[in-house]
């Protein structure tokens, strides 16, 4: 047995506060791993919902520009279709004339049509 004195104890208590010091620095650098890790997670899931939001945007823009064309093509279909139609020649009042053409003219597919430019929209 190993006696018990004032040198033991002091060595024991060094030994303690060694092992306690070593198990809280040990303890601090498995937080920091930790929480960089963590942190690494959510920026790369922050990176992959940008990524995501970017495609996003993208193609809402592709489709709103897909639709917008549609649109105008149906516009100018629909414009022929009615200078083409039986009586389209027929004289119509010039104040209901100029409002159907202004009424075209706000569209995109009219807008620099020479007709539109000398009928502007008044507003």
């Amino acid at each position: 047995m190993i006696p018990i004195n004032r040198t033991t104890i002091i060595a024991a208590l060094i030994a303690a506060a060694v092992l306690i010091a070593g198990g809280l620095f040990a303890w601090h650098e498995w937080t920091v791993a930790h929480a960089a890790k963590t942190e690494a997670r959510v920026s790369a899931g922050q990176a992959g919902a940008a990524v995501a939001s970017g495609k996003d945007a993208a193609n809402t823009v592709g489709n709103r520009m897909d639709a917008d064309a549609a649109e105008d093509t149906l516009t100018k279909e629909n414009g022929e279709a009615i200078r083409n139609a039986d009586g389209a020649s027929a004289p119509v009042a010039a104040p209901v004339r100029d409002a159907g053409l202004r009424s075209l003219c706000r569209r995109a597919a009219y807008s620099r049509d020479p007709k539109c430019l000398q009928h502007a929209d008044p507003r």
